[in-house]
């Protein structure tokens, strides 16, 4: 299958008509490797990481965004090498979040530098200058979100910035307890590491089930919601559907569409929850139960008369 291809090379953006993996050489005096950007191209609401070989050139791929399947904004998973640094210090007009998924990442936000290992958020506000990259022997992954997407075209969003420093800076870096194994309860078990009142319109948590559990009863919601599943396997229901969730795999569920998740497996899974956007409106629930019922008439349709 074909995939459209970008790669940021020396600070320029090269469109490729091209097939997944394809990359430019590093151009830069400081021989960094390239970041390409790939586009997953599967329909429907449910598609898979590419999990191919990594090789020098960090590597993102826009699971779901404004041209392919998520109208809130791009879901991208990124994969970095050793070595391999994204695009240069930078801005966006949109909210972006990063979630460590392995490894360490290195950010640097205004002039301040951290790293960010297994489970730790990075939050940055719309505005604020950053970059990522890897300086650790090991490769490392995460999932960003850069919402509400207010251009399809995802380069021309990204605007070459100088370092300046930014108060607090270290108030965008978010650490919370993921509970173990032993600690979750029935049900979900809800972390979060963004939301409104931390400052981003977007919520994202990470949701842990044990085997036999679950989220809420078959329900809708005003607002697009996401799963991208992290460990073992959750099942999505889907409208009428139902779809395995397997490690590394994403589910976009738009407004108004029925679903819940559960957990068919006999081990622990764990998956990043979004809200997209998290609702203003704290007095109306997030979950409207949904209940199913028999047929809405006869199964074949009567001829007019």
């Amino acid at each position: 299958m074909k995939a459209r291809t970008k790669c940021f090379v020396a600070g320029l953006f090269l469109v490729l008509p091209a097939t997944f993996g394809t990359t430019v050489a590093a151009q830069t005096g400081a021989a960094k490797p390239n970041w390409t950007v790939k586009v997953n191209e599967t329909r429907g609401p449910v598609r898979a990481a590419d999990l191919s070989p990594l090789g020098k050139t960090a590597s993102s791929e826009i699971l779901a965004g404004p041209t392919n399947g998520s109208d809130a904004g791009y879901l991208i998973f990124t994969r970095m090498p050793a070595g391999a640094h994204g695009p240069a210090l930078f801005t966006l007009p949109d909210d972006h979040l990063y979630l460590v998924l392995e490894g360490k990442m290195n950010v640097q936000i205004g002039t301040d530098k951290f790293v960010a290992e297994k489970n730790t958020a990075v939050v940055i506000p719309p505005g604020i200058p950053h970059e990522v990259w890897n300086a650790d022997a090991q490769p490392e992954t995460h999932l960003e979100v850069i919402a509400p997407g207010s251009s399809r075209d995802l380069m021309s969003m990204l605007k070459p910035a100088q370092a300046r420093k930014v108060e607090n800076a270290d108030q965008y870096i978010h650490q919370p307890k993921v509970p173990a194994q032993s600690e979750l309860k029935p049900g979900l078990n809800g972390v979060i590491f963004a939301e409104r009142k931390t400052g981003t319109n977007e919520q994202m948590r990470i949701d842990s089930t044990l085997p036999g559990q679950g989220g809420p009863k078959t329900h809708v919601h005003k607002f697009q919601q996401v799963y991208f599943s992290i460990e073992g396997q959750t099942t999505i229901s889907y409208g009428l559907a139902t779809y395995p969730l397997p490690k590394y795999s994403i589910a976009v569920i738009p407004a108004g569409v029925v679903h819940t998740n559960s957990n068919k497996t006999s081990a622990m899974e764990r998956h990043i929850t979004l809200l997209m956007p998290e609702p203003k409106d704290r007095s109306e629930p997030f979950d409207i139960e949904f209940e199913q019922k028999g047929p809405a008439g006869p199964s074949t349709p009567t001829a007019a008369r």
